[in-house]
């Protein structure tokens, strides 16, 4: 009788801890799933949010580097590094971000009207999309020698291009430094989420004196230029007009355009390694 109770004591207690080990089990699964709920995410949103700040820090030093080659128009190659994406936290249900950095031949034209001659240049951009899960959706543009942010439909100039306007007399004079960005060796596109380099060199220049002109300039992105345009040029003496993909200076009755422009054109190209001599 007495050995009967023991088993049945045995029993009992190993029902006890079995029940004690399924509770803490299921402890665990909560709390682990409220981390992986509520930490977890915002964890990652800082992360691709500290991901799209060193890209912005990036394409700083690219818009430095092509503008000392623009400057110089010396045979000069530099390799500036950027960050495509960032990984995934181990051990948590967390994904990566992608990102996927391009150069874009032809992708805007700037007319410039006459009575005398028509001018027409294309540029090339150099376009980073940032495929972020977490935090929002963000591309980085180097566009005629300005660095834009696009978020959404919303897009900013990070750093200006060098353009200025100096008002004499009636003549409205406007000095345009413009970079035309072209791809080198079909290295022209690369995607993932770890680190490259886009190299860049001078190729050549082209200036031009032109009087009494109107400008159009097709782009993606005419917003952030038509901002750009009527803070930079005296409103008094030009229109500017903002179309769906383009922005239109004329000057106003009274008054005429001067322009001074130095096109430059920069080989650029993507990926790790080198390829020949550009």
């Amino acid at each position: 009788m007495v050995n009967i109770m023991k088993r049945g004591g045995d029993r009992e207690t190993a029902v006890v801890g079995v029940i004690e080990a399924i509770l803490l089990i299921a402890l665990f699964a909560i709390i682990l799933s409220s981390f992986q709920l509520l930490y977890v995410p915002q964890l990652m949103e800082n992360r691709e949010s500290e991901h799209m700040d060193q890209v912005s820090n990036q394409f700083s030093q690219l818009k430095f580097a092509i503008d000392l080659q623009s400057i110089s128009k010396t045979d000069i190659s530099i390799s500036t590094p950027i960050t495509l994406g960032s990984r995934e936290i181990p051990y948590l249900i967390t994904a990566r971000a992608f990102g996927s950095l391009s150069i874009l031949r032809n992708s805007s034209t700037i007319f410039l009207h006459s009575d005398n001659q028509n001018y027409t240049f294309l540029l090339g951009d150099i376009v980073y999309n940032a495929d972020n899960a977490y935090y929002a959706k963000q591309s980085y543009i180097f566009e005629g020698g300005a660095v834009i942010l696009k978020q959404g439909n919303s897009t900013v100039m990070r750093i200006s291009p060098s353009i200025s306007s100096d008002l004499v007399g009636d003549a409205l004079n406007i000095t345009m430094h413009i970079i035309n960005i072209t791809d080198y060796a079909g290295r022209s596109s690369v995607s993932g989420y770890t680190s490259t380099f886009i190299r860049t060199n001078y190729s050549s220049h082209f200036s031009t004196n032109a009087s009494n002109v109107s400008m159009t300039f097709y782009t993606n992105y005419p917003d952030v230029w038509y901002n750009f345009f009527n803070s930079t040029l005296d409103r008094n003496t030009v229109n500017v007009v903002k179309s769906t993909n383009y922005i239109q200076i004329t000057p106003k009755p009274g008054y005429k355009i001067d322009i001074s422009l130095d096109m430059v054109k920069i080989y650029a190209q993507v990926g790790l390694g080198w390829i020949g001599k550009i």
